[in-house]
């Protein structure tokens, strides 16, 4: 498995699995006036709907288990994507900290375990997102509590916090850019350590430039609605609720249309470094 292969090569399953996740990501929390009557009993029971989710999220996992390919690339991926999100929230935590905000810190939210940070249903997506072929990750950690009315001075802080996990991603691709400028080319894509490194490059830089995204609840669309007008604030009030979801299909048209053009530009970097190990 090379870091551009898919994990899974069925292009039906995976639409079937996206779909199905997209139903669910609807029901699992957007609130609709059309439907407020007919789930109200699913919103007010939360465990009913955790447990009804992961029931049906592993009869799909199963069901579809036959096309997946477990390798030390997966594991790779998963591990550095979990620490990445870890470093993306402290960064948040940390610098609220730095403007005055001790809330995070006061929940133990600046820390390396990533246990702390693990967001349930922001882990299950991407193994599902794994199951419809996806070439890229797409998924959260829990939010770090930040009370912005502490931060000083608030505006700077605000844009600093929000900015910070950004920040954060893409100084880790940076580093591991300079470190396979170092031992790429003499280990060959081949080492198990090069790999470690180019997946904390992709995952990372990736992880960054998608959250500039101006949507909430992305750090691109928090920034734009904490600087904006009322007006503009109220429209991200009305698409926060679908946030989720529209996020999701975002990530799905990029893989569908743009997941090699990404590539190339991600190999592009690379040999600008001077780092020719041919993604």
């Amino acid at each position: 498995l090379t870091v551009n292969q898919r994990v899974v090569g069925s292009s039906p399953t995976g639409d079937a699995i996206f779909f199905y996740f997209i139903f669910w990501s609807v029901f699992m929390g957007v609130k609709s006036e059309l439907f407020d009557k007919i789930v109200i009993f699913w919103n007010e029971n939360f465990k009913f709907r955790l447990g009804l989710f992961l029931l049906v999220t592993i009869f799909f996992a199963f069901k579809f288990l036959e096309n997946f390919e477990m390798s030390i690339d997966v594991m790779i991926i998963f591990v550095v994507y979990m620490f990445s999100m870890t470093f993306h929230e402290i960064a948040h935590g940390y610098v609220a900290y730095c403007f005055g905000d001790n809330t995070a810190k006061n929940m133990g939210r600046i820390t390396l375990n990533p246990l702390k940070h693990i967001d349930l249903f922001g882990m299950v997506v991407p193994f599902i997102i794994f199951l419809c072929g996806f070439k890229f990750l797409i998924g959260w950690a829990k939010p770090v509590p930040v009370n912005f009315y502490k931060l000083i001075p608030r505006k700077k802080g605000i844009f600093c916090v929000c900015i910070a996990g950004v920040v954060v991603n893409f100084i880790l691709a940076a580093v591991s850019l300079i470190v396979l400028r170092i031992i790429g080319n003499r280990l060959g894509i081949d080492s198990n350590v090069v790999k470690i490194f180019i997946y904390i490059y992709l995952i990372n830089l990736l992880l960054g430039i998608f959250n500039l995204i101006p949507i909430t609840p992305l750090d691109g669309g928090r920034i734009v609605y904490f600087f904006s007008s009322g007006k503009i604030k109220k429209i991200y009030d009305f698409i926060e609720k679908y946030g989720v979801v529209i996020i999701v299909m975002i990530a799905y048209f990029v893989n569908e249309y743009f997941s090699d053009k990404i590539l190339l530009m991600f190999d592009f970097f690379l040999k600008l470094a001077g780092i020719n190990l041919g993604l």
